[in-house]
């Protein structure tokens, strides 16, 4: 083992003690007190910042931020709202220094400016969620995740290449492409999973369930290397019993973390059961349709650390179900539903995860949001939604970087609209049948 991992190990480790004094030594009841208390100072910065927040204290001379009256008189903004207006939900007191882009289950993806501080504030939050399962930063990590880096073409392709070649190993960490959930592709993982003997295993939730059905003769070599976990992310899975599965196969704990692109860590899975909310980071809510406090219902995030898109009552489009509250603040749940990532079945073998089709799709800035849709003899066509005209060379680099996913993806054909079909329930799809 090389001696990164260590060294980084030690950087990381005073942050995340003091994470835990944090949360271990702060009662429920004083929750809420802490967070409106930062929420607060940072209330100061954004209201002259950040032009929608400028204009609407203007208006509504919402100065201060001290309980949630004064926060519920907010808007509630969502993924639509945030492309809308998304000039004037970014804080122009300086450059955005990259700009993310989500994937999911909607085909709309959002594309949003970041600050490396961003990572900074939260990074702790990582680990001190992992050391729920004994999981140390300088343990051998690998990850069933997309591969979005080998996507495109040019120099910055191949650096990024060299980096997931060399750059990983260097800190114990092996990144294996799910986007290929096949079988065969399923069984090579599994094999290198024991070439590799990783301290702990993160995928895509689903992806992590498939790769236990394809090696369950594996079982007794997985059980061997003792593993402290198995963390699934970006989605659920789809029964209870797939976590006990999982952990049969592999001989540990099955853990999920939760997150999403723009709103970094929000919840960890503990061994004792349910979630913990990271409170130190976010104010969470729970609301209903029509956005009064519940017990289940929707998800609102407001982060309580600089950002260059500073997320206040940003509705995550998630359901958690089974809240404790400080105050109105959520600290703990039972459940996150209505994430659910399918699978594109280019054959009766060969099932894509919904985010390789995302890491093709969402280089162009131009475009808003897609939809697969697919006839009963799978001919398969993209439909893209943009503001401007999307012209055959973005056509051209959507079907090249979907034929790097797989060959039989160039024969998908792309045509641009102005909307997405929906379902009778009113809801857009990323997969849908003609």
């Amino acid at each position: 083992m090389f001696l990164l991992p260590y060294i980084r190990e030690r950087k990381i480790k005073p942050q995340v003690e003091k994470e835990k004094k944090i949360y271990n030594n702060t009662a429920v009841e004083e929750v809420s007190q802490y967070q409106f208390k930062t929420f607060n100072e940072l209330w100061q910065d954004i209201q002259m910042n950040v032009p929608f927040y400028k204009e609407f204290v203007n208006e509504n001379k919402l100065r201060n931020i001290r309980n949630f009256d004064d926060l519920r008189q907010l808007p509630i903004i969502d993924r639509e709202k945030a492309n809308k207006y998304m000039k004037q939900l970014m804080d122009t007191s300086q450059e955005p220094d990259s700009w993310g882009t989500t994937g999911g289950s909607t085909g709309n993806p959002l594309q949003f400016p970041m600050w490396r501080s961003e990572k900074q504030a939260s990074e702790p939050t990582v680990w001190y969620a992992r050391d729920f399962y004994n999981i140390k930063r300088s343990d051998k990590l690998l990850r069933l995740w997309g591969h979005s880096h080998t996507l495109g073409s040019g120099i910055s392709r191949l650096i990024n290449i060299m980096k997931f070649k060399i750059g990983l190993p260097l800190i114990g960490y092996k990144r294996l492409s799910a986007y290929d959930l096949s079988t065969k592709k399923l069984k090579e993982v599994g094999k290198e999973i024991l070439k590799f003997k990783p301290d702990y295993i993160i995928g895509y939730s689903k992806a992590l369930k498939r790769l236990a059905q394809a090696n369950e003769e594996k079982k007794d070599a997985f059980h061997k290397l003792k593993l402290k976990a198995v963390i699934g992310a970006a989605e659920g899975f789809e029964k209870d019993s797939d976590k006990t599965y999982i952990g049969d196969i592999f001989g540990c704990d099955v853990a999920l973390q939760y997150a999403a692109m723009e709103t970094n860590y929000l919840a960890h899975t503990h061994p004792s059961g349910g979630y913990k909310a990271f409170w130190k980071n976010n104010i969470i809510e729970c609301v209903d349709d029509d956005g009064n406090p519940a017990e289940s219902g929707r998800i609102l995030v407001t982060t309580l650390y600089p950002r260059a898109f500073p997320l206040i009552r940003y509705d995550v489009g998630d359901i958690i179900t089974g809240t404790k509250k400080s105050s109105e603040s959520v600290y703990a749940f039972k459940e996150v539903q209505g994430r659910d990532n399918d699978f594109l079945m280019i054959d009766e073998n060969t099932p894509i995860h919904s985010e390789s089709i995302t890491h093709a799709v969402k280089f162009s800035e131009k475009i808003g949001a897609y939809q697969i849709r697919y006839t009963k003899d799978h001919q398969f066509t993209v439909y893209v939604t943009s503001n401007e005209k999307i012209d055959t060379k973005e056509k051209a680099e959507i079907k090249k970087r979907l034929g790097q996913i797989d060959k039989r993806l160039l024969n998908f054909k792309i045509k641009q609209v102005d909307t997405l079909r929906q379902t009778i329930a009113g809801k857009t799809n990323w997969l849908m049948k003609e």
